[in-house]
Protein backbone atom coordinates (compact mmCIF):
# COMPACT_ATOMS: atom_id res chain seq x y z
CA UNK A 1 0.00 0.00 0.00
CA UNK A 2 1.41 3.77 -0.92
CA UNK A 3 2.24 5.63 1.62
CA UNK A 4 2.23 9.98 1.34
CA UNK A 5 3.53 12.45 4.23
CA UNK A 6 2.02 15.63 3.76
CA UNK A 7 2.32 19.17 5.07
CA UNK A 8 0.67 21.85 5.55
CA UNK A 9 3.33 24.75 5.86
CA UNK A 10 3.27 26.83 9.00
CA UNK A 11 0.75 27.02 11.50
CA UNK A 12 0.08 27.96 15.17
CA UNK A 13 2.03 31.23 16.37
CA UNK A 14 3.51 31.13 12.64
CA UNK A 15 0.85 32.50 10.07
CA UNK A 16 2.75 32.26 7.07
CA UNK A 17 1.89 35.19 4.44
CA UNK A 18 -0.71 37.40 5.35
CA UNK A 19 -3.08 39.98 2.66
CA UNK A 20 -6.57 40.46 2.26
CA UNK A 21 -7.84 38.91 5.09
CA UNK A 22 -6.17 35.02 3.83
CA UNK A 23 -3.84 33.34 6.19
CA UNK A 24 -1.25 30.71 4.35
CA UNK A 25 -1.31 28.79 7.25
CA UNK A 26 -4.91 28.29 6.92
CA UNK A 27 -5.11 28.38 2.99
CA UNK A 28 -2.19 25.55 3.29
CA UNK A 29 -3.97 23.13 6.18
CA UNK A 30 -7.45 23.69 3.99
CA UNK A 31 -5.71 22.09 0.73
CA UNK A 32 -3.97 19.66 3.16
CA UNK A 33 -6.89 18.21 4.19
CA UNK A 34 -8.70 17.67 1.31
CA UNK A 35 -5.71 16.21 -0.60
CA UNK A 36 -5.81 13.65 2.64
CA UNK A 37 -9.70 13.14 2.30
CA UNK A 38 -9.03 12.05 -1.80
CA UNK A 39 -5.87 9.74 -1.22
CA UNK A 40 -7.50 8.07 1.70
CA UNK A 41 -10.57 7.69 -0.43
CA UNK A 42 -8.33 5.77 -2.84
CA UNK A 43 -6.55 3.62 -0.18
CA UNK A 44 -3.56 5.78 0.39
CA UNK A 45 -2.24 5.81 3.45
CA UNK A 46 -1.46 9.18 4.59
CA UNK A 47 0.45 10.58 7.32
CA UNK A 48 0.23 14.20 7.82
CA UNK A 49 1.80 17.22 9.69
CA UNK A 50 -1.00 18.63 10.94
CA UNK A 51 -4.83 18.64 10.73
CA UNK A 52 -5.30 21.38 13.03
CA UNK A 53 -3.88 25.18 13.29
CA UNK A 54 -0.85 24.08 15.58
CA UNK A 55 2.54 25.45 15.64
CA UNK A 56 4.48 23.05 13.02
CA UNK A 57 8.21 24.51 12.30
CA UNK A 58 9.50 22.59 9.16
CA UNK A 59 12.08 21.34 11.42
CA UNK A 60 9.38 19.11 12.96
CA UNK A 61 8.06 18.43 9.78
CA UNK A 62 11.03 16.82 8.58
CA UNK A 63 11.69 14.86 11.54
CA UNK A 64 8.25 13.21 11.15
CA UNK A 65 8.26 12.74 7.30
CA UNK A 66 11.31 10.76 7.79
CA UNK A 67 9.49 8.63 10.51
CA UNK A 68 7.00 7.96 8.83
CA UNK A 69 8.99 5.92 5.76
CA UNK A 70 6.44 7.34 3.54
CA UNK A 71 7.16 6.59 -0.04
CA UNK A 72 7.14 10.42 -1.37
CA UNK A 73 6.41 13.89 1.20
CA UNK A 74 4.83 17.26 -0.48
CA UNK A 75 4.54 20.34 1.36
CA UNK A 76 1.52 22.57 0.57
CA UNK A 77 2.35 26.53 1.10
CA UNK A 78 1.15 30.06 -0.59
CA UNK A 79 3.37 32.86 -1.92
CA UNK A 80 4.28 35.97 -1.29
CA UNK A 81 6.40 39.21 -3.00
CA UNK A 82 3.62 40.45 -5.51
CA UNK A 83 4.33 37.78 -8.13
CA UNK A 84 1.88 35.75 -10.00
CA UNK A 85 0.85 31.94 -10.74
CA UNK A 86 2.17 28.60 -8.90
CA UNK A 87 5.27 27.63 -8.65
CA UNK A 88 6.81 23.40 -7.70
CA UNK A 89 10.19 22.51 -6.46
CA UNK A 90 11.98 19.26 -6.48
CA UNK A 91 15.80 18.06 -5.42
CA UNK A 92 17.39 18.66 -8.90
CA UNK A 93 18.43 15.70 -9.74
CA UNK A 94 16.30 13.52 -9.02
CA UNK A 95 14.01 12.65 -11.63
CA UNK A 96 11.16 11.17 -9.40
CA UNK A 97 10.60 14.95 -8.06
CA UNK A 98 10.43 16.28 -11.38
CA UNK A 99 7.64 13.89 -12.13
CA UNK A 100 5.90 14.46 -9.17
CA UNK A 101 6.48 18.35 -9.37
CA UNK A 102 5.30 18.46 -12.88
CA UNK A 103 2.31 16.44 -12.45
CA UNK A 104 1.04 18.95 -9.47
CA UNK A 105 2.06 21.58 -12.00
CA UNK A 106 -0.51 20.32 -14.38
CA UNK A 107 -3.20 19.54 -12.28
CA UNK A 108 -3.20 22.81 -10.90
CA UNK A 109 -2.87 24.46 -14.24
CA UNK A 110 -6.19 22.48 -14.98
CA UNK A 111 -7.79 24.85 -12.79
CA UNK A 112 -6.87 28.09 -14.59
CA UNK A 113 -4.18 28.70 -13.09
CA UNK A 114 -0.86 30.03 -14.85
CA UNK A 115 2.66 28.80 -13.50
CA UNK A 116 5.58 30.05 -13.13
CA UNK A 117 7.49 26.97 -13.61
CA UNK A 118 9.37 23.52 -12.02
CA UNK A 119 12.06 24.42 -10.50
CA UNK A 120 15.00 23.55 -8.23
CA UNK A 121 14.79 23.61 -4.52
CA UNK A 122 17.92 22.16 -2.82
CA UNK A 123 17.79 25.22 -0.76
CA UNK A 124 14.62 24.01 0.81
CA UNK A 125 14.80 22.36 4.51
CA UNK A 126 11.89 20.34 3.41
CA UNK A 127 13.39 19.53 -0.10
CA UNK A 128 16.58 19.09 1.18
CA UNK A 129 16.82 16.85 4.71
CA UNK A 130 13.63 14.73 3.49
CA UNK A 131 14.87 11.23 2.76
CA UNK A 132 12.26 10.81 0.55
CA UNK A 133 11.39 12.07 -3.00
CA UNK A 134 9.82 15.32 -1.88
CA UNK A 135 8.38 18.45 -3.88
CA UNK A 136 6.86 21.49 -2.32
CA UNK A 137 3.99 23.45 -3.65
CA UNK A 138 3.19 27.32 -3.80
CA UNK A 139 -0.09 27.28 -4.95
CA UNK A 140 -0.17 31.37 -5.67
CA UNK A 141 0.73 34.74 -4.38
CA UNK A 142 -1.49 35.79 -1.37
CA UNK A 143 -0.23 39.29 -2.05
CA UNK A 144 -1.69 39.23 -5.09
CA UNK A 145 -5.32 40.49 -5.23
CA UNK A 146 -5.71 39.06 -8.95
CA UNK A 147 -3.47 35.65 -8.12
CA UNK A 148 -5.33 34.65 -5.28
CA UNK A 149 -8.60 34.79 -6.47
CA UNK A 150 -7.55 30.93 -7.26
CA UNK A 151 -7.65 30.20 -3.43
CA UNK A 152 -9.56 32.84 -1.73
CA UNK A 153 -12.27 30.97 -0.10
CA UNK A 154 -12.44 27.26 1.35
CA UNK A 155 -13.78 26.05 -1.22
CA UNK A 156 -11.42 26.42 -4.01
CA UNK A 157 -8.31 26.24 -1.09
CA UNK A 158 -10.04 22.47 -1.09
CA UNK A 159 -10.25 22.63 -4.74
CA UNK A 160 -6.62 23.14 -4.69
CA UNK A 161 -6.12 20.23 -2.70
CA UNK A 162 -8.12 17.55 -5.00
CA UNK A 163 -6.02 18.54 -7.71
CA UNK A 164 -2.38 17.87 -5.68
CA UNK A 165 -4.20 14.47 -5.33
CA UNK A 166 -4.83 13.28 -8.43
CA UNK A 167 -1.15 14.46 -9.24
CA UNK A 168 0.12 12.36 -6.55
CA UNK A 169 -2.62 9.42 -7.57
CA UNK A 170 -1.01 9.58 -11.03
CA UNK A 171 2.29 9.07 -9.69
CA UNK A 172 1.46 6.41 -7.95
CA UNK A 173 0.05 4.59 -10.85
CA UNK A 174 -3.38 4.87 -9.11
CA UNK A 175 -6.36 5.89 -11.49
CA UNK A 176 -8.76 8.52 -9.84
CA UNK A 177 -12.15 7.94 -9.41
CA UNK A 178 -15.10 10.55 -9.10
CA UNK A 179 -17.26 10.92 -6.49
CA UNK A 180 -20.60 9.56 -7.56
CA UNK A 181 -23.81 11.12 -5.61
CA UNK A 182 -27.54 9.45 -6.33
CA UNK A 183 -30.86 11.78 -6.05
CA UNK A 184 -33.53 10.46 -4.84
CA UNK A 185 -36.84 12.71 -6.02
CA UNK A 186 -39.90 10.24 -4.98
CA UNK A 187 -41.05 7.85 -2.56
CA UNK A 188 -44.40 6.06 -2.78
CA UNK A 189 -46.04 2.91 -0.98
CA UNK A 190 -47.78 2.03 -4.54
CA UNK A 191 -45.35 1.21 -7.43
CA UNK A 192 -47.31 2.30 -9.87
CA UNK A 193 -46.84 5.79 -8.81
CA UNK A 194 -43.25 5.67 -8.17
CA UNK A 195 -43.70 4.22 -12.20
CA UNK A 196 -45.14 7.12 -13.36
CA UNK A 197 -42.52 9.44 -12.04
CA UNK A 198 -39.60 7.21 -13.69
CA UNK A 199 -41.83 7.31 -16.79
CA UNK A 200 -41.94 11.27 -16.65
CA UNK A 201 -38.28 11.31 -15.52
CA UNK A 202 -37.51 9.18 -18.56
CA UNK A 203 -39.24 11.72 -20.86
CA UNK A 204 -37.42 14.45 -19.81
CA UNK A 205 -34.17 13.09 -20.67
CA UNK A 206 -33.14 11.77 -17.19
CA UNK A 207 -32.06 8.27 -16.20
CA UNK A 208 -34.33 6.60 -13.82
CA UNK A 209 -34.73 3.49 -11.69
CA UNK A 210 -37.06 1.76 -9.17
CA UNK A 211 -35.20 0.41 -6.32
Amino acid sequence: MSKVFLSAGHGGTDPGACAYGLKEKDINLQTLLACKSELERHGVTVIASRVKDESDPVSQEVKEANASRADIAVSFHANAGGGDGFEAFYYQGSAYGLKLAALGEKYVKALGQNSRGVKRGNHLSFIKNTKMTAVLFESFFVDNDKDNNIGDTVAKQKALGVAYAKAILEYLGIEYENKLYRVQVGAFKKKSSAETLRDELKARGYDAVIV
